[in-house]
């Protein structure tokens, strides 16, 4: 008797236990999928004040990583480029003198993603009939810029003499 009595208490406490791990395995999966937990991971962070998760969400061309060539047959023009996409808030990762010169300006999608690749034109005001998918994994860039001899059509230097 006494031992039916112990076995149901070890019954009964670890069908309780059971229940405490699976519901505190549901609310930390749940915490996990929401981003929260309830508890603040470090004390000296306080909410509302964190700029840089402000700066990110204000840029949300941040995460295109483009590299620029310059087709034109002139010096500068690509640094211009560069300064303006940079303003932008795009990641331009290198800069250099394409093979030959161009007449209009490509915008070449090196990742298989156009949708970057035209974001980009729209930032430089190229059209998105020279949009040009062309892959290329081994650079690790999303797309490529081909400055043709009609830069001085395209915002870099439009919006350069409006200000």
């Amino acid at each position: 008797m006494k031992n039916d009595i112990k076995k149901n208490i070890v019954n009964y406490s670890l069908n309780i236990s059971i229940v405490i791990i699976g519901l505190s395995c549901l609310y930390f999966a749940y915490s996990l999928i929401m981003g929260t937990t309830g508890f603040k991971s470090r004390g000296d962070i306080k909410e509302g004040t964190d700029t840089a998760k402000k700066q990110i969400t204000n840029q949300p061309n941040l995460s295109i990583q483009i590299d620029i060539l310059n087709a034109t047959g002139e010096n500068r023009i690509a640094a211009k480029f560069r300064d303006y996409l940079k303003q932008k808030g795009f990641d331009v990762v290198d800069m250099g003198n394409y093979k030959t010169d161009v007449e209009k300006t490509l915008v070449l999608d090196k990742c298989g993603d156009i949708s970057k690749a035209k974001r980009v034109a729209d930032a430089l005001g190229v059209s998105h009939r020279n949009v040009v998918t062309q892959l290329d994994k081994t650079k690790f860039i999303d797309a490529s810029i081909v400055i043709g001899k009609d830069y001085n059509d395209l915002k870099p230097f439009i919006e350069k003499v409006k200000k």
